[in-house]
């Protein structure tokens, strides 16, 4: 463990807040290790010790990958956040290590801030990536087949992508696990944003064999004449 590591853990530590620990643990359905730290005191731990880092992405992403290791959310997001800084210089090169951190994941919020924020800039630099993103929905870990589908979600937004939305999609469309059909709607209610036409078309052809909560998620912000929700009998 290096030492800045160890301090920044330190200093979470140091500003738990068993209340807000409480209510986190309430609130995710599965369990977690957390500190209880709000959003903006992730973002001051971040800021206070990104000097230490600034310039050195291979010394940022080490301490993102020691932080994650813990599988513990308020490191999580903290070390996550001072990566934030270096989105623009995150390449396709990067992903094997993002594979890794993958593995350390535990819930729903890591998960979508490591897709949405650090994994989607190397697959728009590469697209070909979503050849991989195809091989994580058949994973039996929820957290990797959901960030399959997240990963896609700023490129979805884009109106970018979206054959491998798509395709993503099939993989996961008859998912038994709610935190993967969520993050499918979310990845098709961002697409229909650019490609309602399209989406629609899909999921029309998908309507019968696909959950309720997918279809619901995915048409939310289609026309109300375009979404597209199960058949009642």
């Amino acid at each position: 463990m290096s030492d800045l590591a160890e301090r920044m853990m330190a200093e979470i530590r140091d500003s738990s807040d068993p209340e807000k620990e409480a209510q986190l643990r309430r609130y995710f359905r599965e369990p977690i290790e957390t500190h209880g730290l709000t959003s903006q005191q992730s973002m001051d731990i971040a800021r206070k010790y990104y000097p230490e880092v600034k310039g050195d992405l291979e010394r940022a992403m080490s301490l993102t990958g020691e932080l994650m290791s813990h599988r513990n959310l308020s490191y999580s997001s903290v070390a996550l956040r001072m990566l934030e800084r270096f989105s623009r210089r995150l390449e396709p090169s990067h992903f094997p290590v993002f594979d890794g951190w993958v593995e350390h994941l535990t819930n729903w919020a890591t998960t979508d801030h490591l897709c949405t924020k650090i994994i989607a800039e190397a697959v728009k630099k590469d697209p070909g990536l979503a050849e991989r993103l195809l091989e994580w929905t058949g994973s039996d870990n929820r957290w990797r087949r959901r960030a399959a589908a997240v990963s896609l979600v700023p490129l979805a937004r884009r109106g970018e992508m979206l054959g491998d939305v798509f395709r993503v999609a099939d993989r996961l469309m008859t998912d038994g696990d709610d935190m993967v059909q969520k993050s499918v709607g979310w990845m098709l209610k961002e697409a229909s944003k650019r490609h309602p036409e399209e989406v629609r078309a899909y999921l029309l052809r998908w309507r019968e064999e696909s959950p309720a909560l997918i279809l619901r998620y995915a048409s939310e912000k289609l026309p109300k004449g375009m979404r597209v929700l199960k058949t009642r009998h």
